[in-house]
């Protein structure tokens, strides 16, 4: 038997009436969108095996029980509609379900005839049932303008700042700084965490006072991971709309929590949205016409002092006490040197800067490039900058923000999330 989506399918419509003789009182589309999930779960297996597949390795397809798996299907025909009401959404064998957010984003496009509805997936996670619309929608060919053309911004990501921006204007040289406050939404609720977790282990299992405690809890894991989502949304659209050249760092979050040592350490590097930026950047800067650049992985942008180097001509590489040490020493002058700003200043200049071998320390076997360029820049004009020398943008306490620098003095007041 084939592993591909057609052979499967054919395999299942032989077998069912004696595997599965109740498969006529579901949807059909519960044994497509399986099957389709399991002809892609051989084939990344097979890619991955063969060394087609880049990641980590992909184990062969497990059988989940739906104890652990959470319920989904995917309907990929019958009727399936949003309503003009835009708080209906029609699905098949289902029927209309009441939608808690506005479906204007998608209604309006669709009922122009600016867009066609693919698919949608019901998924149920965190006690509530979650609809996602695939739609293909026709975009202009134009790419839309940034603010800031002639400003080329490097960006350093972090646990203490979910980033740090340098910039340069190439026209004036003016350079600027500004610094994006992580919002750690799952170290602001861990002690109500805790609370709602001690609540629940005093309950008896299946009980109203149960099912009360297990909703608190699941809302608070359910406001986290929208925080965390949004925080990066909002940071990457401000970021691919202002600037005309962005380079950002490589990172390896999997081996970041394998070398924190402490179970508190992983957790910090799991609640910053540090893997969302960079995918995030890719599609939005193609939308604004900005350059995309993505440095080495192998390059010691925190450890090489940007604009020193040593009597042979050699970068000069930043001292510390520790691995996560917010300043470093300079061997060469004695001065004290933020490890973001350095950071970010040497991806802002890349490849301009010196890279010496010994601090870059690439392996043999590395096959990272060395720049990826995603769209080609475009030149528009040349616009004012945006804020003072250098700011700090906070990001509050749970707050569902747009991490926006204000073009004043000051912090910018951030907008709550209304309940």
């Amino acid at each position: 038997m084939g592993w591909d989506l057609a052979s499967l399918r054919r395999a299942w419509n032989r077998a069912k009436d004696d595997v599965a003789p109740w498969w006529a009182n579901n949807s059909k589309e519960a044994y497509s969108s399986g099957l389709a999930d399991l002809a892609q779960a051989l084939s990344n297996w097979r890619a991955s095996k063969s060394g087609n597949r880049d990641g980590r390795r992909m184990g062969f397809p497990r059988f989940k029980s739906a104890r652990r798996d959470s319920g989904r299907v995917r309907f990929s025909t019958g009727v399936m509609r949003l309503e003009r009401d835009r708080r209906t959404i029609l699905l098949p064998r289902i029927g209309p379900l009441r939608s808690m957010e506005n479906t204007r984003r998608v209604e309006r496009h669709v009922a122009s005839g600016n867009a066609r509805i693919l698919n949608m997936t019901l998924s149920e996670r965190w006690g509530r049932l979650f609809v996602s619309v695939t739609y293909a929608l026709r975009t202009p060919t134009t790419a839309r303008r940034v603010a800031c053309a002639t400003t080329r911004a490097g960006i350093d990501l972090g646990m203490r700042r979910l980033a740090t921006v340098a910039t340069i204007d190439t026209v004036t040289g003016e350079e600027t700084i500004v610094e994006y406050r992580n919002p750690a939404p799952l170290k602001e609720t861990l002690m109500a965490r805790r609370r709602a977790g001690r609540e629940l282990s005093r309950r008896v299992p299946g009980s109203r006072g149960w099912n009360a405690a297990k909703a608190k809890l699941v809302r608070l894991d359910r406001r986290c991971v929208h925080l965390r989502r949004e925080a990066a949304h909002q940071l990457t659209g401000e970021l691919a709309r202002t600037y005309g050249q962005i380079v950002i760092e490589d990172l390896d979050l999997a081996a970041m929590k394998q070398s924190m040592g402490r179970r508190a350490f992983r957790r910090a590097v799991s609640d910053c949205p540090m893997g969302a930026i960079r995918p995030q950047l890719a599609y939005k800067s193609a939308r604004y016409g900005c350059k995309f650049t993505v440095a080495d992985r192998w390059f010691a942008s925190s450890q090489i002092h940007h604009g020193c180097s040593q009597p042979d001509g050699t970068p000069c590489r930043l001292l510390g006490k520790g691995r996560i040490d917010k300043h470093l020493v300079c061997p060469q002058t004695g001065e004290l040197v933020d490890r973001d700003h350095n950071a970010a200043r040497n991806l802002r200049d890349w490849p301009e800067t010196p890279v010496d071998a010994q601090l870059m320390r690439r392996p043999r076997s590395s096959a990272v490039a060395a720049v990826v360029p995603q769209t080609a820049a475009r030149t528009i004009g040349t616009t004012d900058r945006l804020g003072s020398l250098c700011k700090t943008v906070p990001t509050g306490r749970l707050l569902a923000v747009r991490p926006k620098p204000d073009s004043g003095n000051g912090d910018k007041e951030l907008r709550k999330e209304s309940a």
